[in-house]
């Protein structure tokens, strides 16, 4: 089981500053930044293009005040405001729906979130060459919001949707990496990204099964394979070679980077392709000794974690246990700091925990050894 589902690093929880309790003298400020936005529109029209700009500011103040509702319709009033004056596809929505994305991790609004991410990724050219800072970056968001949507719910019926993500994901992050003048600083995030989706479908996708004799057998429809696309049954076979891959590319662009070696060498090791990983993990430890001293649970490159601006409060939960040489846990003991005494997390995270797959410690760069571990977690109850 891929390391992040469902449990994560405490530190690496870093939901967004969310306001306190509504100050009337915030209250006020919005009141009067609100009748000043009023006076314009008398004055220059309710279509003005200076208006967005104040629509921007009361959205803003009604945002720090806690009025999510509020700042939302401001938002979309300058945004309808900034598409009237300056057509479907002016770069003027873009501080705008920068300050919509901020709004949705404060309010915890996900179908928002993704809508918009999805919206800034068509207005900066839907991912297609020539590429450029701001639609890179507007893709990254939108795939990464596009995962985190994936990964807590039932994906049956979703083939297809699974498949298109799937071909976006794969050719902009081909394309990235073969054009010289943004590989080097854009191949590995996008290659992360893939990463991450091919994690995910690994630990999603149910086993295929493609043998007639157990369907004859298994009449009952409980027991029958899905009906799934085909495609997605293909993909499912040969995921560990496109992640394999994708890896390998980004070794290639990076010989010398520690992060692209481990990214590669955690996918062998994850699929208990042990001595390939082990080549690896030995080049990647060379350039970075003192992380190999203890083990680690995988994937470590690309990291995989929950946004949390989108799920219920995290529950911190230390675990202490011993790895194996071959990056299995055992004598795993669980412990919930801020729980009465002798409360323990649910059974499906200590089994998560149970299936979990570790990369070893090493010595000297060399010798694969056991370790045991303090693990400072979150899970999401």
């Amino acid at each position: 089981m891929p390391f992040g589902i469902p449990v994560q690093f405490r530190d690496t929880v870093t939901s967004p500053d969310t306001a306190g309790a509504t100050d009337v003298s915030q209250l006020a400020t919005v009141d009067e930044a609100e009748a000043k936005l009023l006076e314009m529109e008398q004055t220059l029209g309710p279509y003005h293009p200076d208006l967005a700009a104040q629509m921007m500011q009361v959205a803003h103040l009604a945002s720090e005040a806690g009025e999510f509702a509020l700042a939302t319709g401001w938002y979309d009033r300058a945004l309808h405001n900034a598409r009237v004056n300056n057509g479907l596809y002016g770069d003027q929505q873009l501080p705008i729906l920068r300050g919509l994305l901020d709004l949705y991790l404060l309010s915890g609004d996900r179908e928002a979130f993704e809508a918009r991410a999805a919206y800034q990724f068509r207005l900066l050219g839907s991912g297609l060459p020539p590429f450029e800072e701001g639609e890179l970056q507007a893709a990254i968001e939108f795939f990464e919001a596009s995962l985190d949507a994936l990964m807590g719910v039932s994906w049956d019926g979703r083939s297809r949707e699974l498949l298109r993500l799937h071909e976006r994901f794969e050719s902009m992050a081909e394309a990235v990496c073969a054009d010289p003048a943004v590989n080097v600083r854009w191949c590995q995030p996008f290659t992360f990204s893939l990463g991450r989706f091919y994690y995910l479908l690994e630990y999603k996708l149910e086993v295929f099964v493609d043998d007639p004799r157990f369907e004859r057998t298994f009449s009952d429809p409980d027991w029958q394979s899905l009906d799934r696309e085909p495609r997605l049954d293909a993909l499912q076979r040969r995921l560990f070679g496109k992640g394999e891959e994708s890896f390998q590319r980004l070794v290639t662009l990076s010989p010398d980077s520690h992060d692209a070696l481990s990214a590669l060498a955690d996918w062998h090791w994850f699929y208990r392709k042990r001595d390939a990983a082990t080549v690896l993990y030995r080049r990647a430890c060379q350039l970075a000794p003192e992380r190999f001293e203890r083990a680690s649970p995988l994937p470590e490159y690309p990291p995989l974690a929950f946004e949390p601006a989108f799920q219920a409060p995290p529950v911190p939960m230390v675990v202490n246990l011993s790895v194996t040489e071959r990056g299995r846990p055992t004598d795993l003991a669980f412990f919930l700091p801020h729980a009465a005494g002798g409360a323990s997390p649910p059974s499906a995270v200590r089994r998560a925990m149970r299936n979990m797959v570790f990369r070893p410690a090493f010595v000297s760069c060399a010798e694969i050894v056991s370790s045991t571990l303090e693990l400072d977690l979150v899970f999401f109850d």
